[in-house]
């Protein structure tokens, strides 16, 4: 009689392979605290370059730059289908719902959570930057981008967990203290995603107003009716300044970027008016001008676009005590930023205005001389405040004597110093100027502009300019609908020209090259009718209609912004005695 098999022999453990591979063996689970590590990894990670750059001496919008480009270029491109981005996020997360369904009872399935926890880590950080940047500038025009890590995130919470509820207890029986933390804990997280995500539902679903499309024709429309041609030209930078400029602008070949518009033989005039733009501190770059600078030229007029090192490190730069008053500041760096601008200004008169100018020119305009006694000058924040100083040095030359037009665009102060801070005595009584505050301007304060207008209409006690040559207005921010209208500092830089800036500035803009044009061509009709459009408070103001005939909030026009303007403004007198 055969013997039975001994169990050793047939068992599947000592028979079957899985039981003797190496490979077969489960793989090592990770450690308990391999998740929560793995999370705070991925939530520092996008802070390492800010804290970096911090800890370099640059200041927090250098250190966050690239994060609000990436918030600016994501948001851009989720606004060309809100609704798409509402079908991809639903179905990110039914789609973590059934990869945990089909692949949680695998042994690899610990280590995918880890990496999930990453993952999960990163999308965090990246809602944190967003919501700090929004505090500081976004002010709420961005919503479609938290919008979309808001879905990943409940996508990963999908794939990772299981339901939140319920949070006490389970089958009767009661939930330990940890368990019911992390299910609570997961229910507060949804319900922030749930946060993030309501401001831009209407928008995702296509039931939000839209905002008045850009004006289809007249100013502020297509820049016209002259294409621009743009030519470069860089000016001998003074070698005290030179050697203190700083690692942000030390790669910059500073220069005059100078653009004429293209206007056909027949249609020439004798003459055209020049345009001055000064740029802001820290972004001395043709692209965040170019179109401020194409929407004058195209009108008929040469604008100048000047760099300058707005970086810059003189002795005492770390050690001064800073005062910012009255319009005004007393920064060392005041005195290298004249400097350069006034190496710029004799070298843009050598090269375009001069009998022996550019070849260029010539090819360009023809016999069209630039006539600079028909003078726009502007700039924005620190550049509006360096105005002051080009305007020094244009009005010594005799620049500026038959027609003048001053735009200050979300001004910064000018220098305290009074051989910087520029002479007004000798403002001509025809200087018409536009000072412009954006509401939710987080970067520069109301009372600059506001002191600004104060010094210009007294033309620095010289007497006073005519009652309306000089509109201080407040451009308004509108969430009626989406995308939300937030007029913020950099209003008009072309990285954010939005409809807003179609209203609110390059209107404007249009009138103010438009009136030049006809000044210089003495065509009284036409400079008539743009210096109309231009102080005309009620045109100013008005800002078109969201897609549901609701009207844009409309912008606010002060002819004594000290005196008559809201409490805030009036609040900047408390300055009065700053300096003494």
């Amino acid at each position: 009689m055969d013997k039975a098999p001994s169990p050793s022999a047939t068992s599947p453990s000592a028979t079957s392979p899985s039981a003797t591979s190496p490979s077969s063996k489960p793989p090592f689970p990770p450690p308990a605290w391999a998740f929560p590590i793995a999370f705070l990894g991925g939530l520092f990670s996008l802070f390492i370059e800010p804290v970096f750059l911090l800890s370099q001496g640059k200041n927090s919008s250098d250190a966050f730059w690239s994060h609000a480009l990436r918030s600016l270029d994501w948001t851009f491109i989720l606004r060309q289908s809100p609704f798409l981005l509402f079908i991809i996020g639903v179905g990110l997360i039914f789609g973590g719902f059934r990869l945990r369904s089909a692949f949680s009872g695998r042994e690899w399935w610990a280590w995918a959570r880890v990496v999930g926890g990453f993952l999960l880590g990163v999308t965090f950080s990246l809602v944190l930057i967003h919501e700090l940047l929004d505090i500081a500038y976004f002010r709420g025009a961005f919503i479609l981008a938290v919008a979309a890590y808001a879905f990943v995130i409940l996508a990963l919470l999908t794939l990772l967990f299981v339901c939140p509820l319920p949070i006490f207890t389970s089958d009767g029986e009661p939930n330990g203290r940890f368990e019911s933390f992390g299910k609570a804990l997961h229910l507060v997280v949804i319900l922030f995603c749930v946060w993030l995500l309501l401001p831009a539902i209407p928008a995702m679903l296509g039931v939000a107003a839209a905002p008045p499309t850009a004006p289809a024709e007249g100013y502020g429309s297509t820049p016209g009716p002259y294409s621009v041609i743009t030519q470069t030209y860089a000016y001998p930078m003074p070698a005290e300044v030179e050697a203190i400029i700083g690692d942000v602008e030390g790669d910059i070949e500073f220069s005059i970027y100078l653009t004429l518009p293209e206007i056909p033989v027949d249609e020439r005039m004798e003459t055209m008016p020049l345009a001055i733009i000064l740029h802001g501190f820290g972004n001395p770059y043709w692209e965040t001008y170019v179109d401020w600078a194409t929407h004058l030229s195209a009108k008929g007029m040469a604008v100048a676009f000047i760099q300058y090192p707005s970086d810059v490190h003189p002795d005492g730069a770390d050690t001064f005590d800073l005062i910012e008053a009255q319009g005004m500041s007393n920064h060392p760096q005041h005195t290298p930023r004249s400097a350069a601008i006034a190496a710029a200004i004799e070298h843009l008169n050598a090269t375009a205005l001069d009998e022996n100018r550019s070849e260029w020119l010539d090819s360009v305009i023809g016999n069209t001389s630039i006539d600079p006694s028909h003078l726009w000058v502007g700039g924005h924040s620190l550049g509006a405040g360096l105005t002051f100083r080009t305007l020094d040095e244009s009005l010594m030359r005799g620049w500026g004597d038959e027609s003048l037009f001053i735009a200050l665009e979300a001004p910064y102060a000018h220098s305290v110093d009074t051989e910087l801070r520029g002479d007004l005595q000798t403002l001509p009584d025809n200087t018409l100027v536009h000072i412009a505050l954006s509401e939710d301007d987080t970067s520069v304060s109301p009372c600059y502009g506001v002191w600004h207008q104060q010094r210009i209409i007294s033309r620095d006690g010289a007497g006073d300019l005519a009652a309306g040559q000089v509109f201080l207005m407040t451009i308004p921010s509108d969430r009626h609908g989406f995308p939300p209208m937030v007029a913020s500092h950099y209003l008009q830089a072309s990285q954010v020209h939005e409809v807003l800036a179609d209203w609110g500035f390059y209107r404007r803009a249009d009138a103010q090259a438009d009136y030049m044009v006809a000044r210089s061509d003495g065509n009284s009709s036409s400079d008539i009718l743009a210096a109309d459009y231009l102080f005309n408070e009620t045109w100013l103001a008005n800002m078109g209609e969201w897609s549901d005939g609701v009207a844009v909030e409309e912008i606010t026009v002060y002819r004594d912004a000290l005196n008559e303007g809201t409490e805030e403004y009036q609040d900047c007198r408390k300055e009065n005695t700053a300096w003494n």
